[in-house]
């Protein structure tokens, strides 16, 4: 390999080098890490979007928002057989983290290929083969803010059009994703354009035309959240969400939080009607039954008090490993990038000096989350790479506009070498992402099989109703697709999906207008389970049905099927 021709390649076309250098790193993770997905939640949305759940594609879905729902499920209308909310994924993630690479590179000319390869590693690499939607909302708005931050001296007016229309697409796409990201975006990029103006008043290291040129751009994030959130509020409210959305509010606070003791609390379940077993059922999600609503579980909440959670150093060692080994790799990354302000003087030491304030900022907001009292780990590491990003580009301030100069040995050759040794370090370290995600891909790999098993047998018995708890994985894996059937019939008995438009859509599309407990007796509503069927939820049918029975009337590889009798 000629290493002139690479270099000349680096530095008259940083787009062409970005994709270059992209392209590979994710290829080769896609090889050896298989995708999957982190939770259930984007096998559910796939469900949905897919028509697996209904039996035709809907564009409602209960995280994401409408615009980025009808794209999609449009898709799937056209041909189901396609994995389109996977490759949509991959494709976004490709994009963003090219955009990403193409803003490294261009704001630290000497090394940023280099530097972008240990960004990769230490932040990128995990969710680039563990799907999550809520990061990969965050990686598109890390690309917006990115593209925000860039201003090269002499830009012309195609290019400035192009930037934008860049910036909204990736905005468009992080806040239809995920919703509470596009806050998240708004956020950071209000702070970066606060930091620029502090730059610009304090130190004079900043210009008026770049501070207007991210104000613009920003509208243009802003008019998008706000657009997005208008179309999907309009739709909501046509399409029956707001009675639901105000039972998912209850249902949220009941789930996400530390739950009420039985024995202290006897007199208010006995006043709502809920025993010590049907409580301990609940707990675990099961909500088909009509004691379980709005009303009553707004009750159980208001009895609720939800401590704060202290965010340190324990919380992150033990609860959040990977990120507080990304968070470590921020703070080495940053110091790296200080202490090189420092040995070339420039007026870039305080910009680098002010790039910290991200840190107080990303500590603060951790904070919030956990007085709160609830801390999610993907909203927390959305927020880290969203805090993660601008910080490192805007140490750079003037960098990409810095005159050519001969480079040092160090700048040639010890700095990049330091930095691969850096990334292949995370790929080493057991909470790095390329560890962590092997294992977690690998884990996953049965109940991707049982998942689509499940399904298949519930499209091999259309007249019939299933029903599964938590025993069973509930949605395939990223690449399922359903050409041939649709496991309309396959019902949770639970879960954020419980109560909305589309529960009732797929109720009314296998009949029934509801489904609780005394309708378990009917002939075709069957339950599945792995081993054994629930005995908590066996001994509430007692309470409430004294007399009734189970009998198992099918047995499979990993599952059996039940059903109750009286």
């Amino acid at each position: 390999m000629d290493i002139g021709k690479v270099k000349d390649l680096r530095d008259r076309h940083k787009l062409l080098f970005s994709a270059a250098l992209v392209i590979p790193l994710l290829l080769l993770t896609w090889l050896f890490i298989p995708i999957t997905f982190e939770t259930n939640d984007d096998a559910y949305l796939m469900s949905c979007l897919s028509g697996a759940k209904t039996g035709k594609p809907e564009a409602d879905t209960i995280f994401s928002l409408f615009l980025w729902g009808k794209l999609v499920s449009s898709l799937y209308a056209l041909n189901v057989g396609i994995p389109w909310y996977t490759l949509i994924f991959m494709a976004l993630i490709t994009l963003s983290m090219i955009t990403v690479c193409y803003c490294v590179v261009l704001s630290f000319p000497r090394w940023g290929g280099s530097f972008f390869f240990l960004l990769y590693f230490c932040m990128f690499l995990y969710y680039s083969a563990i799907f999550q939607y809520t990061v990969v909302s965050a990686y598109c708005g890390g690309a917006a803010v990115s593209l925000l931050l860039i201003d090269k001296k002499g830009e012309d007016k195609k290019h400035i059009i192009v930037k934008n229309i860049l910036i909204f697409t990736f905005a468009f796409f992080a806040v239809n994703i995920r919703s509470r990201v596009g806050y998240l975006l708004l956020g950071s990029a209000a702070f970066a354009i606060c930091l620029e103006i502090f730059a610009y008043l304090v130190f004079k290291d900043s210009d008026r035309q770049k501070i207007k040129r991210m104000v613009f751009s920003f509208l243009i994030i802003l008019a998008t959240v706000i657009s997005s959130m208008a179309v999907n509020d309009i739709r909501e409210s046509v399409e029956g969400w707001v009675d639901f959305r105000e039972y998912n509010s209850e249902r949220v606070n009941f789930t996400d939080y530390a739950k009420l003791d039985y024995e202290s609390n006897e007199d208010l379940f006995e006043k709502i009607g809920w025993s010590e077993e049907f409580y301990e059922l609940v707990k675990r999600w099961f909500f088909m039954d009509e004691a379980v609503n709005a009303e009553t579980l707004r009750q159980i909440n208001e009895r609720s008090v939800h401590g704060s959670i202290r965010v340190g150093r324990s919380l992150l060692h033990e609860w959040f490993p990977k990120i507080d080994f990304q968070v470590k790799m921020w703070v080495l990354m940053m110091l790296f990038l200080l202490l090189d302000a420092v040995i070339h003087r420039g007026r870039s030491l305080r910009r680098s000096m002010i790039s910290f304030l991200w840190m107080f900022v990303w500590f603060a907001e951790t904070q919030y989350f956990g007085h709160t009292g609830r801390i999610a780990e993907r909203a927390f590491e959305a927020w880290t790479l969203l805090a993660v990003i601008p910080s490192v580009l805007g140490t750079a301030g003037t960098c990409q506009t810095v005159e050519e100069r001969k480079k040092s040995v160090a700048e040639r050759v010890v700095i990049p070498v330091l930095l691969i040794a850096f990334g292949i370090v995370c790929v080493r370290h057991p909470n790095g992402g390329f560890l962590k995600a092997k294992e977690f891909s690998q884990a996953r790999s049965e109940s991707k099989i049982m998942a689509a098993d499940v399904e298949n047998y519930a499209i091999a018995h259309p007249k019939n109703i299933y029903i599964t708890g938590l025993s069973i994985p509930r949605e395939g894996g990223p690449w399922r697709v359903y050409d041939k059937g649709l496991p309309y019939n396959f019902i949770f008995w639970g879960g954020s999906f419980y109560n909305s438009p589309l529960y009732y859509a797929q109720l009314e599309r296998n009949g029934l207008d509801h489904i609780y407990m005394e309708d378990f007796f009917d002939e075709n509503i069957y339950f599945m389970a792995r081993e054994e069927p629930d005995e908590n939820l066996y001994h509430v049918m007692l309470e409430k049905f004294p007399g009734c029975k189970y009998e198992i009337v099918d047995k499979n590889d990993g599952f059996i099927v039940y059903q109750f009798l009286q």
